[in-house]
């Protein structure tokens, strides 16, 4: 076995060496349930793997859910967590091409990024810009693929449909209004309230309205054919989404925030014809597509891309700030030391 080798790299491969990583140790609270642990450095990278320092990476809700016990897959304690972040390669295994040591990469999805280093298959971890933003990128195999899979896979959409989503504040709608205004979408935005209407115009979100009962009939609205509603609240929201359908267009519910029920009236279903449906990026038929996707997407990370509000970064040694932080509100990163922070 051969690989390019670089002097963190070498200080790595010590005898005894180790490193940090933020561990899942039991089930329930969010913030008793994490700990920073040391851990065995990785073994060099084997042919066609890669290995990577970590930079950033956000304590997103689906890493808290993991906590809470809330999915299928329930790791024993302790297990690493985190399903997504950046950082740059330290070494490459035999073979592997397009990939050399400093390069700036996206870890693969779901890889449980919460360490300082790690070994990947180099097919899934994605190259990025040499001026790429690693705090943006560490957020973007969620968000940004996500609102991209939204965009692409229910309804044929086409210039000058419209698309409404409610969360408008949130880092997925950030992603759903650039990519929207570039294929000539209208985008439409739902928030929680009037103070949050200008913050969501201010990134170039042409029609934003209060999520509250009524809003159908909001003069912004006349005329826009509203093929697409996506759904990351739930309950009532997810009825006033449907309220904006047009006949047969399709009501994705891909989150639930409020943790209600969706409210979707059997009258839209019978007489408008709409379709409702449900999307996880981990499903295996997503997941494989997260490489190629986050790949055509990259190029939004540079300078002036599409960029997600970040409240805070907290050194790993913090987490439980960090996740308490978290959850309160906002966009939420923990930062792991690399030559690019």
């Amino acid at each position: 076995m051969t690989f390019w080798l670089t002097s963190s790299m070498s200080a790595c491969l010590s005898e005894g060496a180790t490193m940090r990583a933020i561990r899942l140790v039991a089930y329930g609270d969010a913030i008793d349930g994490v700990e920073v642990h040391d851990l065995p450095e990785p073994p060099p990278p084997g042919p066609g793997e890669v290995l990577i320092q970590m930079c950033y990476a956000p304590v997103n809700v689906s890493d808290l859910m993991v906590v809470w016990g809330v999915y299928s897959w329930k790791p024993q304690p302790p297990e690493v967590l985190g399903n997504e972040g950046a950082g740059e390669v330290l070494a490459v295994g035999e073979g592997v091409t397009g990939l050399v040591p400093g390069m700036p990469v996206a870890v693969p999805f779901m890889a449980r990024s919460w360490r300082e280093r790690l070994v990947v298959p180099a097919s899934l971890a994605v190259a990025l810009p040499a001026d790429a933003d690693l705090q943006q990128s560490s957020m973007a195999t969620i968000n940004a693929v996500t609102a991209s899979m939204l965009l692409d896979d229910y309804v044929d959409l086409q210039p000058g449909d419209a698309v409404v989503f409610n969360a408008g504040t949130s880092g997925l709608a950030q992603w759903l209004v650039g990519l929207a205004r570039g294929r000539g979408l209208r985008a439409i935005a739902l928030v929680r309230k009037e103070a949050d209407i200008a913050r969501v115009q201010a990134i170039g979100c042409e029609v934003v309205l209060v999520d509250e009962d009524g809003v159908a009939s909001a003069p912004a609205l006349r005329g826009l054919n509203v093929r697409l509603a996506l759904d990351g609240v739930g309950g009532a929201s997810a009825r006033r989404l449907a309220e904006l359908l047009a006949v047969g267009g399709s009501l994705v519910a891909y989150a639930a925030a409020s943790h209600e029920p969706m409210e979707v009236s059997a009258q839209h279903l019978i007489f408008k014809r709409i379709n409702v449906h449900g999307f996880f990026e981990g499903h295996p038929e997503n997941a494989s597509r997260v490489p190629g996707v986050l790949n055509r997407l990259k190029e939004f990370l540079r300078p002036n891309g599409i960029r997600q509000p970040v409240a805070a970064v907290y050194p790993m040694a913090q987490v439980k700030e960090a996740v308490a932080h978290a959850l309160k509100g906002g966009k939420v990163l923990l930062s792991f030391g690399g030559d690019r922070q």
